[in-house]
């Protein structure tokens, strides 16, 4: 079973049929570190699996690159409210470092959904799962100081913060490099 059925039958038991109706629709392809998996403005059309690497999602906001999120070994990302609704991004998604990605489109994927219940019941919880972290980073970023913060990107992303530009783990957090530095010398 590839990588990403293995996650979605955790969710929920897919039958074989399913499995293999959702191995049809993936592709794999090697991205180099600094390519474009979607670009500002684009419509994109395909959900991404980083199998390993790392990507980011990001924005620009007044002339400032602020990172939303993170993709790394295992994990999903995608622009998924322009892909939702079929509309310009206002969001990138960029490769950080040389990253081995299953993608597949978004349509498709709908598709597969509307003829296998165990496929669109697995989506339904992921998509409940993606829900509650993200109410969980809002709560995050409201209520727990720069050290908890950065103590929690080190859970979620495992060894990220030994791959990942400071630049950009300093964004995510809402806070400067310095303190960054601050946080990893103990003075926070």
């Amino acid at each position: 079973m590839n990588p990403i059925s293995s996650i979605l039958n955790q969710l929920h038991p897919l039958t074989a049929e399913t499995a293999e109706g959702l191995d049809l629709i993936q592709k794999r392809k090697f991205f180099r570190k600094g390519d474009m998996l979607v670009r500002v403005g684009q419509v994109p059309q395909h959900f991404y699996f980083v199998v390993k690497g790392l990507a980011r999602v990001y924005y620009n906001r007044k002339g400032k690159d602020i990172t939303d999120y993170f993709a790394i070994d295992n994990q999903f990302i995608g622009a998924l409210p322009a892909l939702f609704t079929q509309q310009p991004s206002h969001k990138a998604i960029e490769v950080l470092e040389d990253s081995d990605v299953i993608y597949f489109s978004y349509s498709a994927f709908d598709k597969l959904c509307e003829q296998h219940y165990d496929l669109e019941r697995a989506a339904r919880k992921m998509a409940i799962i993606g829900m509650l972290e993200g109410q969980h980073r809002i709560e995050s970023i409201r209520f727990l100081s720069a050290k908890e913060r950065y103590e929690e990107l080190e859970k979620l992303y495992p060894g990220i913060t030994n791959r990942a530009p400071l630049k950009h783990i300093a964004s995510y957090l809402g806070i400067t490099q310095v303190s960054i530095s601050r946080i990893r010398a103990g003075k926070q």
